[in-house]
């Protein structure tokens, strides 16, 4: 099974399964409150919301991780011709789901927020999104099966890093994307945004390398 296929596969059981629209109404939710008034200049105002997106983008990453039982997922690798196949559909997946969730959070206040919002704003805020979209993906990714196979410690070690990465993470690429809109210079972008697609990359490599022990 070629790889694009199968993320379509794992997209129509994500679907089906509806376990997506929790993050995604929260997502929708917290950016409703958020951009309810005057947020801020346009740089500043999406610190807020790719604060917002990187534990999103992590519950959405454990998603795609877990919504086929074990025994399915070993089905479903032995039919795409590996785990190699089903890792790199997982993190393809969670990347479509990170640019779903980014241009939600950086269209939104496009409208709703007073301060005029330029091309290149835009696009600096979308990229900046991505970036902590994709990050919360990699999160996800290692916390979950085959990773992480029981439920408890799973949702532990996501909140645990979620909250470290906010507390102490000024090095990771979301800290350094909330560093940088906060003082409206986002120099740091290429190199964070390397460093976060490197990070899912790890995530698959991790899934491909644990995924035959049968979690």
């Amino acid at each position: 099974m070629a790889v694009i296929a199968l993320v379509r596969y794992l997209a129509v059981d994500v679907l089906r399964s509806q376990r997506y629209l929790p993050p995604l109404l929260l997502h929708c939710a917290v950016l409703g409150m958020m951009f309810s008034g005057d947020a801020g200049e346009a740089l500043f105002a999406y610190a807020g919301s790719c604060a917002l997106i990187y534990p999103v983008a992590a519950w959405f990453g454990v998603v795609v991780a877990t919504t086929e039982d074990p025994t399915q997922r070993a089905v479903t690798a032995v039919t795409a011709g590996g785990w190699g196949r089903v890792a790199s559909a997982q993190a393809l997946l969670g990347a479509v789901g990170t640019v779903v969730l980014a241009v939600v959070a950086t269209v939104w206040p496009v409208f709703t927020n007073p301060h005029p919002y330029t091309l290149g704003v835009i696009g600096l805020g979308f990229a900046a999104h991505l970036v902590c979209g994709l990050t919360g993906v990699a999160v996800g990714m290692l916390c979950s099966r085959p990773v992480i196979v029981r439920t408890g410690p799973s949702l532990l070690a996501v909140v645990a890093i979620v909250a470290l990465t906010f507390k102490f993470g000024g090095g990771t690429p979301v800290g350094a994307m909330l560093g940088g809109l906060a003082h409206r210079d986002l120099a740091g972008l290429p190199v964070a945004g390397g460093a976060a697609v490197l990070l899912v990359v790890v995530a698959a490599g991790a899934v491909w390398r644990l995924g035959p022990r049968g979690a």
